[in-house]
């Protein structure tokens, strides 16, 4: 008789555990399913990046955007070199670099003001005939 009482507790124990972690599994699935749906994808830009650096007060610019190599018919970079004021970034230099190509870039440099904090605001844009796409980045703050 006791070989049966423990039997019964035992396989409820078992079922509870099994049951308790069903859902948990289930949950994880889901939200990985879910972070895959929700991924930004870009049409014709390929890739893009925005750099600044400073040394010794120069300020080195360097942007650059890429498209399909076999699709891309256009493509354009406006670097926009801002200074931190109290209202806001101001533009400091602009440098435009557009190419009847795949791929464009911008490599400028601009002397700065020691104490001032700058940033990069980068506009690639990437055409396949008529239809395009536009991109903002933005560098990380350099104080100079």
């Amino acid at each position: 008789m006791k070989n049966t009482k423990v039997k019964k507790v035992v396989s409820v124990l078992l079922c509870c555990t099994v049951l308790m972690f069903m859902p948990i599994t289930a949950l994880a699935t889901d939200v990985k399913d879910q972070v895959t749906e929700i991924q930004p994808r870009l049409t014709y830009i390929v890739d893009a990046e925005a750099g600044l650096s400073i040394n010794n007060g120069i300020a080195t610019v360097d942007c650059w955007v890429k498209g399909h190599y076999n699709d891309a018919t256009k493509a354009k970079v406006i670097a926009e070199l801002q200074v931190k004021g109290n209202n806001g970034w101001i533009a400091y230099g602009t440098w435009v670099d557009t190419q009847n190509d795949y791929e464009a870039a911008v490599y400028e440099t601009k002397g700065v003001t020691k104490g001032n904090t700058y940033r990069v605001k980068a506009t690639v844009t990437v055409w396949e005939g008529n239809a395009s796409e536009e991109l903002f980045l933005f560098t990380d703050e350099v104080k100079a």
